[in-house]
């Protein structure tokens, strides 16, 4: 771990002095190094040993996979949101399948050309639905699920039960369901790890097993930076010091925290966001994860609030630092060292919020949104799903200033047309504003970094983008399609936006071709 932090190095001494004082509770499992109450803490530290405790399931998540390659499975569908869907998501496109594996699709969207299109995609008569949900109550999930089981049975006939599995905790409705109802398997996850902390449980060593990984080579660089999280020299417990550089850098304003991965790892900055926006953004304070820019021009657009960690490559770091920010370069060594980045950022974000006095472990913002989207279904009875009036994007452009930021929260098609018109817009919006833009397709981004939008600073504008949906899909069983979901949770997000002080406009996405 290499550093060039420049006026922050004072501050960040100090702090990896306070948090290296840590050590002893952190790893003694102290739930007073976040708050004297112990609720959502004391039973969500889980984590610190998830490498070691996974020893035991890996015969049997070997044995669930082998199932899947002896019986021809060609294609799994695993259906999960935040914690449950991105790191399964992140090990799919670094990895793919290996030889005789079966190709995994993640699905954590509600929008219907997403659903149709990996429906019209995969052969169900060679695929098994996965559907990962730690309570067992995610509406998306049971939405897809709902959906695939009727697909399956069309299929199979009563034997659709044998190409379903269900990742969960013990006892939740969905463990109850998927054993009445006779699934091929029931994974059980570790019910003392938060599920953004999940990673290195079974919500996605069951992904990997799938995927053909050796899990015992995944496993074992995180259990030995994990060895290292106990040690109080700085040179070795690099986890620790990480989340020192972040608490400090925040405390100096410095808190969009700008990634710059190798592109092999690209998706694994989804995953560290959802793990740092809603572990740190809440009660007004927040470290805003920055995704996707471009490390040559960056220099162009840096400001004050920036900290940029680099994952490898050197080649911009030098620039960005002599331009002025404080850069933490971490060495890669490849993506076999994936599993130790999953140890390092779950310590690093755990040691920043104890540093900035936040409990990383609970999302009190986030059942806003929920409330309010099961308020519009409710409203809807069914029909048409009306979306709020807002004010317009130009007053929200023209409010944000040096220090904040820009949402652009986009319910479209994953990697359709409307997104990339919205990431586009983004690049243009900050390159003129000089501010960091970030981009989140609903409704991922409701379990990720929705937490950060309402409990964080308010600094911040919002464009939410909703598109439109010529075909929508149905979700059996239910009083709503997924296209009247979609538009629920956006018209939801908006009212919490909107209830929590947020300025927010929005748009259609032949309105974002505008945005310049």
């Amino acid at each position: 771990m290499r550093s060039a932090l420049g006026s922050l190095a004072t501050d960040v001494d100090a702090a990896i002095a306070d948090a290296l004082a840590l050590i002893p509770r952190l790893t003694a499992r102290d739930h007073t190094v976040w708050q004297q109450d112990p609720t959502e803490v004391a039973d969500r530290l889980g984590w610190l040993d998830a490498p070691q405790r996974a020893a035991r399931d890996l015969d049997h998540l070997r044995e669930v996979a082998a199932g899947l390659v002896a019986d021809g499975i060609t294609d799994v569908v695993l259906t999960g949101m935040g914690g449950s869907s991105l790191y399964p998501e992140v090990l799919a496109t670094t990895f793919g399948a290996a030889p005789d594996h079966p190709r995994l699709h993640v699905l954590d969207s509600t929008d219907p050309g997403a659903v149709l299109a990996l429906e019209r995609q995969v052969p169900w008569s060679a695929t098994v639905v996965v559907a990962a949900s730690k309570s067992g109550t995610t509406v998306e999930t049971r939405s897809h699920l709902a959906r695939f089981r009727a697909r399956l049975r069309d299929t199979h006939g009563d034997a659709a039960p044998r190409y379903l599995i269900a990742i969960t905790d013990p006892g939740s409705d969905l463990d109850a369901e998927a054993v009445d109802a006779g699934f091929r398997a029931v994974v059980h996850g570790q019910p003392d790890v938060g599920g953004r902390f999940s990673a290195l449980t079974p919500f996605g060593l069951l992904p990997a097993a799938i995927l053909g990984l050796d899990l015992e080579a995944h496993l074992a660089p995180a259990a030995e930076l994990l060895e290292a999280v106990s040690s109080t020299d700085p040179d070795r417990n690099t986890p620790v010091v990480l989340g020192a550089v972040l608490a400090a850098a925040a405390r100096r304003g410095r808190d969009k925290l700008t990634l710059l991965l190798p592109d092999e790892v690209a998706a694994f900055g989804g995953w560290v966001e959802q793990l740092v926006a809603e572990s740190t953004g809440k009660h007004g304070m927040g470290i805003v994860p920055v995704l996707d820019e471009d490390a040559a021009t960056l220099v162009d657009r840096l400001g004050d609030d920036r900290l940029v960690v680099a994952l490898g490559d050197r080649k911009h770091s030098d620039g960005l630092a002599a331009a002025g920010a404080p850069v933490v370069q971490l060495p890669w060594d490849g993506p076999g060292q994936l599993g130790a980045e999953v140890v390092r950022w779950e310590v690093a974000t755990a040691i920043a919020g104890a540093l900035l006095g936040l409990n990383p472990f609970d999302q009190p913002d986030v059942q806003s949104a929920k409330a309010a989207t099961s308020a519009v279904l409710a409203a809807a009875g069914g029909g048409d799903v009306s979306l709020p009036e807002t004010g317009e994007a130009a007053e929200v452009l023209g409010a944000v200033e040096p220090g904040g930021y820009l949402g652009l929260l986009a319910f479209v098609t994953p990697g359709g047309e409307d997104e990339d018109r919205v990431r586009a817009a983004a690049q243009r919006l900050a390159t003129r504003l000089k501010v960091p833009v970030t981009v989140g397709t609903g409704p991922r981004y409701l379990h990720s970094t929705g937490q950060l939008h309402k409990g964080g600073p308010n600094a911040a504008g919002f464009l939410v983008v909703v598109g439109d949906d010529p075909e929508d899909a149905e979700v059996p069983g239910a009083t709503y399609s997924f296209s009247q979901l979609k538009r629920a949770q956006a018209a939801g997000d908006i009212q919490a936006l909107r209830a929590a002080g947020r300025r927010v406009a929005r748009l259609s996405p032949a309105q974002v071709r505008d945005l310049s």
